[in-house]
């Protein structure tokens, strides 16, 4: 588990040294905010069942980039009425993250600005303009009953 930490602070660290030659790019489209993502899903204590999926709803993230992050989940475009099953779904908006959250409680639901968070429909919500900031939803994980390794609890904000 700390190569794993060490792995994903250095991610993170270089995530935010280049992020600042980038800062024209959209978040949503940012392939270093899917790695983060995939990387933030790694400290769940709950791992996925196998084949896990990862539901990208929109253009929230680039289906190339998400499926080499993710590993050996199933990553595919969709909606929020698609996720039965779904081990995460990865949303643009606070709006879809809440359809995604009604429909699917116990879901790991992804955003990519702090406000998703804030209103409790995001487990997650990885900024990385103008720095890699992440945060975590203790009521969405509470909701979905899911918990992180101490370790990753470091490196987050808890609202």
């Amino acid at each position: 588990m700390m190569r794993t930490l060490l792995a994903f602070v250095t991610l993170v660290f270089m995530a935010g040294l280049a992020g600042s030659a980038e800062a024209s790019a959209p978040a949503n489209v940012d392939p270093k905010w899917v790695l983060i993502v995939a990387k933030a899903l790694d400290f769940v204590t709950r791992k996925p069942v196998p084949p896990a999926k990862v539901i990208v709803v929109g253009d929230a993230a680039d289906l190339a980039v998400a499926r080499s992050s993710f590993g050996k989940m199933e990553v595919a475009a969709g909606t929020v009425g698609d996720a039965a099953g779904a081990f995460a779904i990865i949303v643009n908006t606070p709006e879809e993250a809440r359809a995604a959250h009604a429909a699917n409680a116990n879901v790991a639901i992804i955003g990519n600005n702090e406000p998703c968070v804030e209103v409790g429909a995001c487990l997650i919500a990885v900024e990385t303009q103008p720095k890699v900031s992440i945060y975590v939803s203790r009521a969405a994980a509470l909701a979905a009953g899911i918990e992180f390794d101490p370790n990753f609890k470091m490196m987050i904000t808890e609202k």
